[in-house]
């Protein structure tokens, strides 16, 4: 199915002509379904953030329209607007276009210089952002607002259609019917998520000449942070396998089959009941948790099964409560170490109280809103994934996430007459996989994107080899020697051994009960606030984020050294 444009491409704005895989790179490393970007994200997500930035103040509505939007889908890849977040900066009082590029981008070759637009310039509204800005700085508390969106989240999951019995077309009425709350919910996350960054801003320049694992430990052991609660409850189920004889033989003989053995034990009944319960409390989080398409640990519980499997061989001592409270007890350390260092400086001092303060608040709400927007798209996911084994049954398709193949203004049509669709779902999933071994540019400026034109990608990177060092981001604070295990599917972590160096592409929620499992953490990809920085400084786990190419040129079995507070990984042996 060669086409110059994907079943479901976005038109690139004439407006704000600069697109970048920044960021959201991050969320989506590969090709997002159409039926995703369809439901979720053009339906939903980019119309929350255009109220988003309406309530920050840096846009009017009238300036948001058409393909004027934050995000867009090329290829099938999901990109974000950056000439939007450029103008953002201009208008943004003691920021600038710069200023946003240096902060994302560095000396990265590929960035075009900035070109003022007329209209970028919008005295009108300084002042306006300058009122969210300063509210936001004092705040004190989160709005009643997160926990009343969390409410709204639990109570469509209260109403989701009965499974057995619901119609094709109930299923799909219901999954149309939650766009608008994905809107809903992107909103805050917006607000919330860009303020997660405040602290950031402050405590570099606090902290320079400093101890470089000084800003890692301010940052940690912030608590009821929503991303680590579902490890939380992995862990106390690892905990009841490792206690029990007959459980820990049953996960010996294997994970394949095992919920059926299970079964057939009134112990394994009794652990299958919390199991049970498990998924459904945390069933929205899994690889990829922004497109329908992916795995979830309710519509896969198997997964999770993996999971646990990895965390009983995990002894006592290594407890997600003993590690965060000594993250604790350090980062109360860390802060005292500042004060004293800033002594008499009542200036510096007012700042650093300040930055604390801010990323106590911003990094919980930035987690809870992600949380509370995860869920209701996990709604679309679940009415969907029941769409797709009714078509899997009957001989349509051969997996329940080729449905995501279809966009939403077909599912009508695809339910009333599923075998005339057969051969297009076909034809797109061919090419959809297609579009996942190219390439995809980081940065698309004033030019139509030609998917047929990125190269293939190459797997072809020289290992790194005994006393070699690369860098990345400084994530977790701490140094840590361990093995290197490269892990490229969370729910495959065979060989991943306590205290091993945790080496991934990237990290989602679905990683993070492994980081109980490792002595260190090593990503491709990670911003600042990226999860797998927020997991590891709350369970005190040394990580390095942004490391290109780690998972490649790092093999398993070399003996690493991790230093998460300068962000270096050297090779001790390579073996």
């Amino acid at each position: 199915m060669a086409s110059e444009k994907w079943i479901a491409d976005s038109v690139p704005s004439e407006r704000f002509p600069f697109y970048a895989r920044a960021n959201v790179g991050e969320i989506a490393p590969t090709p997002m379904s159409p039926l995703s970007w369809k439901l979720v994200w053009e339906k939903g997500t980019v119309l929350g953030y255009a109220r988003g930035h309406v309530r920050w103040g840096c846009f009017d509505p009238d300036e948001l329209h058409g393909d004027n939007t934050q995000f867009a889908y090329f290829g099938g890849y999901l990109y974000i607007n950056w000439s939007m977040i450029r103008i953002q900066g201009e208008r943004s009082p003691g920021m600038s276009a710069q200023l946003m590029d240096d902060a994302f981008f560095g000396a990265h070759p590929d960035i075009p210089a900035y070109e003022a637009h007329q209209d970028d310039i919008r005295p009108d509204l300084a002042t306006r952002i300058q009122q969210m800005t300063d509210s936001l700085m004092m705040a004190t508390a989160l709005p009643s607002e997160l926990d009343e969106d969390r409410l709204k989240a639990l109570a469509l999951r209260e109403r989701r259609p009965d499974l057995a019995t619901a119609s094709d077309h109930e299923l799909i009425v219901h999954a149309q019917l939650i766009s608008p709350l994905i809107e809903e919910f992107f909103e805050p996350y917006m607000i919330f998520g860009t303020s997660s960054s405040f602290a950031l801003g402050i405590l570099p320049e606090l902290c320079k000449g400093l101890d470089p694992s000084l800003p890692g430990r301010l940052l940690s052991g912030i608590g009821n942070v929503d991303s680590v609660l579902p490890s939380l409850a992995i862990w106390d189920l690892s905990r009841v396998v490792r206690s029990s004889d007959s459980l820990s033989l049953e996960f010996s003989i294997g994970v394949p089959g095992l919920i059926e053995r299970l079964s057939n034990d009134e112990e394994g009944i009794d652990f299958l009941k919390s199991f049970a319960e498990l998924c459904r409390e945390h069933g929205a989080r899994g690889p990829g948790e922004w497109d329908i398409a992916s795995r979830s640990w309710e519509t896969h519980p198997d997964l999770v099964i993996s999971l646990i499997d990895r965390l009983r061989l995990v002894g006592d001592e290594l407890s997600p409560s003993n590690r965060h409270a000594r993250v604790v007890r350090d980062s109360a350390q860390a802060v005292l170490e500042m004060e004293n260092h800033l002594a008499g400086d009542s200036d510096s001092l007012g700042k650093l109280e300040l930055a604390l303060r801010l990323a106590n608040l911003y990094v919980v709400g930035r987690e809870r809103t992600k949380l509370t927007e995860m869920m209701t798209v996990h709604e679309i996911r679940v009415v969907m994934h029941e769409l797709g084994n009714r078509m899997v049954q009957r001989g349509v398709i051969d997996a329940p996430e080729k449905v995501c193949m279809l966009v939403d203004t077909e599912l009508e049509e695809f339910i009333a007459d599923p075998e005339s669709f057969v051969e297009t779902i076909r034809l797109r999933h061919e090419y959809f996989l297609e579009l996942g071994c190219r390439q995809e540019p980081f940065v698309l400026y004033r030019e139509k994107p030609v998917p047929e034109l990125w190269p293939m990608r190459t797997n072809v990177v020289e290992a790194l080899d005994t006393g070699d060092s690369i860098m990345g981001v400084p994530g977790g604070p701490g140094i840590v020697v361990g093995r290197a295990c490269v892990i490229t599917d969370p729910y495959d972590p065979r060989g991943l051994e306590p205290g091993d160096i945790l080496v991934a592409a990237i990290t989602d929620p679905a990683w993070t009960p492994l980081f109980m499992s490792a002595g260190g953490v090593v990503v491709e990809i990670g911003a600042p606030m990226s999860h797998a920085m927020i997991v590891s400084r709350e369970l005190g786990v040394p990580c390095v984020t942004g490391v290109k190419d780690a998972a490649k040129r790092i093999k398993t079995g070399m003996l690493l050294e991790v230093n998460g507070s300068t962000g270096a990984v050297t090779v001790i042996d390579a073996g």
